[in-house]
């Protein structure tokens, strides 16, 4: 099972929703979230091997009283989220809000991706991991048919994805082609020549566009420079831009994102180490390698001067059910979703004394 607290009145009033994970169903809801109440519930309940919460002590405690066997798993996502909020406001103390720089001419910059082709490139990503995953299982000796089972896939699926030897190809969606060639646009511009003379010029660079898109283009900063509203020698990088690129797997870097990363850390050379740090985080929990997270728990604990080191503090305290959380594939990605759906039911704040009836209500609706 899986236990979370929620809001009746945000800052005030906490109660507990608790759910079975094997069958993805509400089990109860409780009125507060006090250790003893959560603790008298379990104790009714002595068959409940496995509990999946977040890192509130009070929770912790409630468990352990009510049996000392039960295998706490502490979910992924609450102290993976800890550890960004830590990021976060340790990058504040080493760089200004927003980061700037003069630029002696321009590059070719890659156009970024829209958060729809984001999501279809993370999308196919995951994909090919799970074919290699799959591929895998299949060279240990796993048949299609039991892939198919294990997986929920259809065995035509898992066939196609055995034979997979490349991964699925991403493609841009349709874009205007005088983004294509804005750089190119600029640069010819800045260098004098007119709207007519930039169209040919891109034209022989294989530009089938129309006029108006690039006399569009050329306009908007010709009036841009009229009235000094860019300064084309200088970049400005917000400081929240930053740290979400530094957050991110190398891998899922595009060469721009890189490119201005590599500048920010020529101006600020000690968010370098930072982001060494962040990144073998990152990769301990991406391929759940309990023995790195270890071990970069335990530099961090070497002195209190680590960016991580409170925190890595208050995972030691918890480590069993953080082993857990590696070992085991349970978390609490049902109840936040529950919780989502309980907001939605109850709309206005029953309180207490419509507990009963916004649980019937959840327990059966749900």
């Amino acid at each position: 099972m899986g236990l979370d607290d929620f809001a009746f009145c945000k800052g005030h009033t906490y109660g507990t929703i608790i759910c079975d994970l094997q069958s993805k169903t509400p089990l109860a809801l409780l009125s507060d979230r006090l250790p003893e109440t959560v603790t008298a519930w379990l104790i009714k309940y002595p068959f409940i091997e496995v509990v999946s919460r977040d890192g509130f002590t009070s929770f912790r405690q409630a468990i352990s009283s009510a049996n000392a066997a039960i295998i706490q798993v502490y979910d992924r996502w609450h102290f993976i989220r800890n550890a960004k909020k830590q990021f976060d406001t340790f990058l504040s103390t080493l760089v200004p809000a927003s980061i700037t720089w003069r630029e002696s001419g321009h590059t070719a910059v890659e156009i970024p991706l829209t958060r729809a082709e984001e999501t279809i490139k993370n999308r196919q990503n995951n994909k090919w991991v799970l074919i290699q995953e799959i591929q895998q299982e299949h060279k240990n000796g796993k048949n299609i048919s039991r892939l198919a089972r294990e997986y929920k896939l259809d065995r035509r699926t898992i066939t196609k994805y055995i034979r997979t030897n490349a991964p699925p190809v991403f493609h841009r969606q349709r874009n205007r082609p005088s983004d294509l060639y804005k750089d190119q646009i600029l640069q010819l511009e800045q260098k004098g020549n007119t709207v007519k003379e930039i169209y040919h010029s891109i034209r022989e660079q294989g530009y089938n566009g129309t006029f108006s898109a690039v006399r569009i283009i050329v306009e908007r900063v010709r009036k841009e420079r009229k009235y000094g509203l860019i300064n084309e020698q200088q970049k400005h990088i917000p400081r929240k831009k930053l740290g979400a690129w530094m957050w991110k797997l190398e891998k899922d870097l595009d060469s721009n994102e890189k490119n201005c990363m590599d500048q920010c850390f020529e101006l600020y050379p000690s968010v370098k180490s930072l982001y060494t740090t962040i990144q073998t985080y990152r990769k301990a929990i991406e391929t759940r390698d309990l023995e790195l997270f270890l071990q970069w728990l335990r530099e961090q604990l070497s002195s209190r001067k680590n960016p991580f080191y409170y925190y890595a503090f208050r995972l030691r305290s918890d480590i069993q059910a953080v082993k857990n959380a590696f070992l085991s594939p349970y978390s609490n990605g049902l109840l936040e979703g529950q919780i989502n759906r309980l907001k939605t039911i109850k709309r206005i704040t029953y309180g207490r004394a419509g507990l009963k009836i916004l649980e019937k209500r959840v327990l059966y609706r749900l």
